[in-house]
């Protein structure tokens, strides 16, 4: 990581003092850090657990400053661990969405509040840029995306706009679209509308909602008992699919609920903590506004 760069300030993690207390009771053993970004959340376990073996994986090529971080998606974690003949794991943190490093490098494409090139992707070894889905996609195509990855309602006239603007260039180019796409509306909602259409383009070209889907679902077999699975979400979508697949995994019978006895065998893997939601304190978020929007979910092996 080049510290060097404005872009590459050191944050301080989401919700450390709450993941700490969720972790604290997890076995020695490996522990993973799936999302490395800052390595905020790794220095942290790194000094206040020594029980623990600690491995990171980022996608971002950008940050692999040390020998400890793997450049590899999480949905290929699971891989690394059978070809590295790891059967076990105390327990995995993922801390998703965008990371503070590629927010505030502005060549990276990922903010509306500054202009940079129409990339977004996280990796960017990737092929495909935020910029060949705006220029090059269809009309229905951008609609689908806007509004199945933010439910905006406006997508099919923005949408529109956008396929009758290009080419567009930039960040701020986007932007201006947007903007008059939408019309004269309240500054907060005009916000609002480019995170969303921002975000929709983001997690197209990164693929997030599949790469969170693979990775939980084949990284729970991995899990020792009373290690923990710690999921750190900022939207709905990616909210929902954690909450969908802890449910699954906490859940001890599947049958139809008309049965009067239980035949599908299945067996409970995992069980919630006393809270299946964690949120920032006050405090946090007075002093990182970008903590606000952050859920922390969690569930532990039997």
């Amino acid at each position: 990581m080049n510290k060097n760069r404005v872009g590459y300030l050191e944050h301080e993690g989401v919700m450390l003092t709450e993941v700490n207390s969720v972790i604290s009771t997890s076995p020695p053993g490996i522990f993973v850090d799936a999302t490395y970004g800052y390595g905020s959340h790794f220095k942290n376990i790194k000094e206040k657990y020594p029980k623990f073996n600690l491995l990171g994986f980022d996608r971002d090529i950008d940050i692999l400053n040390t020998s400890s971080i793997v450049n590899l998606n999480f949905s290929q974690i699971s891989d690394y661990l059978n070809e590295n003949k790891i059967k076990q794991i105390s327990g995995i943190l993922y801390d998703f969405g965008v990371s503070s490093h590629q927010l505030d490098n502005y060549s990276r494409g990922f903010s509306y509040s500054h202009n940079g090139p129409l990339d977004m992707r996280m990796n960017q070894n990737d092929e495909i840029k935020a910029y060949d889905v705006v220029n090059t996609f269809d009309e229905k195509l951008i609609a689908s995306i806007i509004f199945h990855n933010s439910g905006e309602k406006n997508s099919r006239r923005i949408a529109k706009d956008i396929v009758n603007s290009r080419p567009i260039e930039s960040t701020q180019d986007l932007v201006s679209v947007i903007k008059n796409s939408i019309g004269k509306q309240n500054p907060k909602y005009i916000r609002q509308t480019i995170k969303r259409c921002f975000q929709s383009f983001r997690i197209y070209v990164n693929n997030e909602l599949n790469e969170i889907q693979l990775s939980l679902n084949s990284i729970n077999k991995f899990v020792k008992s009373n290690g923990v699975i710690v999921c750190l979400t900022y939207h709905s979508l990616e909210d929902k699919i954690v909450k969908n697949i802890f449910n699954e995994l906490t859940t001890s019978c599947i049958c139809e609920i008309s049965l009067p006895v239980c035949t599908c065998k299945n067996e409970q893997q995992y069980c919630y903590g006393k809270k299946k939601k964690i949120y920032p304190s006050d405090e946090e978020i007075l002093k990182n506004p970008r903590a606000s929007s952050a859920t922390l979910r969690y569930v532990t092996k039997l």
